[in-house]
């Protein structure tokens, strides 16, 4: 009994001297094969977010399987909409993917733009609750995220009503947050961070400001990097890409977190070595390009990078929210160094040129043109084909046929009542859900990590 005694004292006192480090580490939301799908509005149509949460997970976590598909129709409300009424696009547009994770952003329009009415928002009530218990019915064990919706923009623009719009959607945001409680769900507020950059960017430049919510509904590309971080936040993801920090002194490694350094080498003043790191940075969208408000249904491939252009209204908004910080540090930290400046190769490209007191204070390599960020970037691409595919296949073919000339009698026959064109349009959706599942294969590869080659070189005189 007494060694037992010894031995649970012992335990005690280990746990309590264990250091941060050894910890356990705290879980990522996702898990490999999940499914996710987005549900949601013309905000979640735009295709943003779940872009930029599909690519970082991507990039993070190559390892990791999750598919990703987006089911935002503009002008939705909790009852449906033009592409069909709630059960139609349950049924439809969610339910044949078996997702098992399921996010849902409504509000925007269910609170129609006007002041707090209490009929509507008893509307609002009930369907978001149908909404809930038919995910739990037909997806059994499924995992539902509540989002807080984007806000209105009262801050750059008056408000059209005293209080203004968006105190409403906040008000509606509320019963979403007790609901969430209530069905012991995951709620992410996207409304009051975006809200707390639109008042500090109004201060420093309001003509950025009013470019983070063009036309106060729709966010930019930019903007809906906010509700990305929000989202991946709440789901637990972590900040760090790669950690390593080296002692040039020694030709030693200090420490390496989720990076593998070899064949480190000191010679004539240089330092130079190995890295395969476990992840890539995140390709930030819109930071180095122009990204329309509204993507183009063919627009399979997003604008390119251009390391020579840098979006002002892009690098005020990661200014102000931390995204880099918070989601994106790649960080490389080398002390010891004496010459007065460094430049720094990585497979022979010049990244950037650095002195030895910043090189020991650390660097965020994901703020540079790497050869890892321009293979993210490529990631990048292939995510935004393959939401291209399934985008215009569901919402450019099969919605839209299923749903032509609805309450207009004078337009075109739809699907419902002609057995050739529910046929045809059948055969068009499985062809592009076929090249979309090929896509999400090249993903899978695009995403690996390579080993790089590394030089720190004194800069002469």
């Amino acid at each position: 009994m007494k060694s037992l005694h010894y031995l649970l004292a012992m335990a005690l006192l280990l746990l309590a001297v264990t250091p941060p480090a050894m910890a356990a580490k705290h879980k990522f939301f996702l898990k490999n094969g999940d499914r996710v799908c987005f549900y949601g509005d013309s905000i979640t149509e735009q295709r943003f977010y779940p872009a930029d949460v599909q690519t970082y997970v991507l990039t993070r976590f190559p390892k990791l399987h999750v598919q990703f598909v987006d089911a935002g129709v503009g002008g939705d409300k909790v009852g449906g909409g033009w592409a069909g009424p709630i059960n139609v696009r349950l049924k439809r547009d969610v339910f044949p993917f078996k997702p098992n994770v399921v996010t849902i952003m409504l509000a925007m329009n269910d609170a129609s733009y006007q002041p707090f009415n209490e009929g509507i928002f008893n509307t609002f009530e009930k369907g978001y609750e149908h909404i809930i218990r038919s995910l739990k019915r037909h997806l059994p064990g499924v995992r539902i995220v509540l989002l807080g919706t984007s806000p209105y923009d009262d801050v750059t623009q008056k408000p059209g009503f005293p209080g203004g719009y968006n105190a409403v959607l906040v008000r509606y945001n509320k019963f979403v947050q007790q609901l969430a409680a209530k069905n012991h769900l995951l709620y992410v507020d996207f409304n009051t961070p975006m809200v707390n950059v639109l008042k500090k960017a109004e201060k420093i430049n309001p003509t950025l400001a009013q470019k983070i919510l063009p036309g106060r509904i729709h966010p930019s590309a930019a903007a809906q990097m906010m509700m990305a971080q929000a989202l991946l936040k709440a789901w637990g993801a972590p900040a760090t890409v790669t950690n390593v920090s080296i002692n040039a002194a020694s030709a030693s490694v200090v420490h390496s977190v989720n990076s593998r350094v070899s064949s480190l080498k000191s010679a004539n003043g240089s330092l130079s070595w190995t890295q395969l790191d476990g992840s890539l940075p995140m390709p930030v969208i819109a930071l180095h390009e122009k990204w329309p408000q509204f993507p183009s249904w063919d627009l399979f491939l997003p604008p390119q990078p251009n390391p020579k252009f840098t979006n002002p209204a892009t690098a005020l908004i990661n200014k102000l929210c931390g995204f880099t910080h918070q989601l994106d540090r790649e960080m490389l930290t080398v002390k010891g160094l004496s010459a007065s400046h460094y430049k720094l190769l990585i497979d022979g490209k010049f990244i950037g040129e650095f002195t030895p007191q910043e090189l020991s204070a650390g660097v965020n390599l994901s703020h540079y043109f790497t050869p890892m960020l321009w293979q993210a970037y490529n990631v990048n691409n292939i995510v935004w084909e393959q939401i291209q595919a399934h985008f215009v296949a569901w919402h450019g073919v099969q919605t839209m046929m299923e749903n032509w000339g609805w309450g207009k009698p004078n337009m075109p026959v739809t699907t419902e009542n002609d057995p050739a064109a529910a046929r045809a349009v059948a055969g068009v959706v499985k062809a592009m859900n076929k090249l979309g599942n090929t896509i999400v294969q090249r993903e899978f590869k695009a995403n690996r990590p390579m080993p790089h080659h590394y030089e720190l070189v004194p800069v002469a005189g």
